[in-house]
């Protein structure tokens, strides 16, 4: 990447990431998987007892089981091809600590002037709010806390006090930039806020996501500038004024002038069951209510359908609450490819695994004035959130980053491409999976067993590794194996990635095993009965199989 690509795609700073973490991603040869261990012993029997279970005869299992030295303990189907779901969170995450400086790195989100502001206050021209890819532009707390826990509030939060009772409403980080528009004198814009996310190619949805998660929080539109994580909560509620009827009525979280809703939501009779309905298709702007709901209410996020646009409702809204005229309605700007080549030949090209030079990624400003801005947490925290909570669009923003930073562009093929480079090079063998998003929605991802106990493995070598290994969910602690294992000799001594698509589950990670060896695992499943959970009460059995057997 040549000097004035790099100023103009990111905003560089001079600190530089120590050369030895690339010099171990780079410079280690590939080798070839190591033959498993032959499927008898101790574990190869106790394993084969959970499987023998008839409720899980629909279900194809896939493990690989190995030390931090990468010898294989345990193999079944290991290099069988999998769709991992989830799972995938742990290449997108592991590339980002081995290839980004993540304890340095943030985002800075400038809004600027698009024409001259005047002495009375005018601005003649758009108020632009430009993405810079940052995730954090929400009410959630960081550092991460689990459930019940006291959130302590980040050096670079500026939303709330870390005594607060109440986390920050959504609307407060769009507040202070707005206030900050004010300040810097703005009165009235004669033209449209506009909300811009164009340092990223505008490509909301990867390949093969199934259109029916795509109106829901987990299938939530990639964005460089994205929102509340790019999703809005319906509230339908007994309407109060009235009492005597079976009327609701319906609110927004945040209230932003969005969405269009068709509400004929009822109140369900007394003692019976409520049965809510709620519909949004790709691609529109109407929202569908209908059925009945409980005297509780009925609560339900959505997905925004231009996250660049609603990012840019929201702030006009903000600025009209602060008095602010302005002439047009918001709107957005993005970036398109032009690109025709196929994407699965582009995502094999190799990328080189270059240092990077930065500490915030910004937009750039185009010599246009800054009015207000925002920096976000240090990338790491959001990494925590990621793994911890399995957060999708994140992941989405982080794989985009990748390209943006160490290949050529902010778009979804040069995000898979520094992850698959970075992948090879630590030695994973590039037939052992093909991904092409980095949360793992896409039906299409694919992985073998082997190929993320390897992963794993490596990981625990590295400078970086013992920090990822902390932004695994623990077992029966917190993220979201907070519900499992509770009760289990594994509570607290397993660290692990989960996932759940369709038919499809998965666990990989490290466990303590009773011998006080820290192992490699993963445990992929897939094919079983729609609603079934023998399958993930097989992988937590199996879990433990590997603990004790060792």
């Amino acid at each position: 990447m040549n000097a004035l690509r790099r100023t103009i795609l990111l905003a560089l700073a001079t600190i530089t990431v120590p050369s030895g973490v690339f010099a171990q991603t780079q410079n280690r040869s590939p080798k070839p998987p190591a033959k498993p261990a032959p499927s008898t012993g101790q574990l190869a029997d106790r394993i084969q007892v959970i499987l023998a279970d008839p409720a899980l005869s629909h279900a194809t299992f896939g493990i690989s089981v190995a030390t931090l030295d990468g010898k294989p303990l345990y193999g079944l189907n290991e290099g069988r091809l999998f769709t991992p779901a989830s799972n995938v969170k742990l290449t997108t995450t592991a590339a980002a600590f081995a290839l980004l400086p993540v304890d340095l790195l943030t985002w800075t989100t400038n809004v600027v002037a698009g024409g001259e502001v005047d002495s009375s206050g005018i601005l003649h021209g758009d108020l632009i709010i430009l993405g810079s890819g940052d995730p954090t532009l929400s009410a959630r707390h960081y550092p991460y806390a689990p459930p019940g826990a006291t959130p302590v509030s980040s050096p670079a939060a500026t939303t709330s006090p870390a005594d607060a009772p109440e986390p920050p409403a959504a609307m407060d980080v769009l507040n202070l930039l707005a206030q900050q528009v004010v300040q810097a004198g703005v009165r009235s814009i004669e033209g449209s806020v506009i909300g811009d996310d164009s340092i990223y190619l505008h490509e909301p949805y990867a390949q093969d996501w199934a259109w029916d998660d795509l109106q829901w929080p987990d299938g939530a539109p990639a964005s460089a500038l994205s929102f509340n994580e790019n999703s809005v909560q319906l509230n339908v509620a007994h309407d109060t004024a009235h009492p005597d009827s079976v009327a609701t009525e319906a609110q927004w979280s945040p209230d932003v002038d969005y969405y269009t809703i068709d509400n004929s939501m009822t109140l369900a009779p007394v003692g019976q069951q409520a049965h809510a309905g709620l519909d949004r298709r790709p691609g529109t702007m109407l929202v569908r209510a209908w059925g009945t709901v409980p005297p509780e209410g009925f609560h339900s996020a959505l997905a925004v359908d231009d996250p660049a646009e609603f990012t840019a409702a929201a702030l006009t809204q903000a600025l009209l609450r602060r008095g602010v005229k302005i002439s047009g309605e918001p709107t957005s700007a993005h970036r398109y490819s032009i690109e025709t080549k196929e994407f699965a030949d582009e995502r094999a090209q190799p990328v080189t695994l270059a240092p990077v030079s930065l500490t915030t990624v910004t937009a750039p400003l185009n010599d246009r004035k800054v009015l207000a801005s925002r920096t976000s947490f240090p990338m790491v925290e959001d990494l925590v959130v990621i793994n911890k909570v399995s957060q999708n669009l994140h992941a989405e923003l982080v794989l985009r980053l990748l390209g943006k930073a160490i290949g050529s562009d902010g778009s979804l093929e040069q995000g898979t491409r520094v992850v698959r480079q970075f992948l090879t090079s630590a030695g994973v063998s590039d037939d052992d999976f093909f991904l092409f998003d980095g949360s793992g929605m896409s039906a299409n991802d694919r992985i073998a067993p082997r190929a993320l106990s390897h992963l794993l493995a490596y990981a625990s070598h590295q400078p970086w590794g013992a920090a990822w290994r902390n932004t695994l969910p623990v077992a029966g602690v917190d993220g979201t194996l907070a519900g499992r294992f509770k009760t289990s000799p594994l509570k607290g001594r397993l660290w692990a990635k989960t996932g759940t698509l369709n038919e499809t589950n998965a666990l990989s990670g490290y466990l303590a095993a009773n011998s006080g060896q820290t192992l490699a695992f993963s445990i992929m499943v897939n094919g079983h009965r729609p609603g079934s959970l023998s399958e993930l009460q097989a992988i937590d059995r199996i879990a433990e199989a590997i603990a004790a057997a060792q």
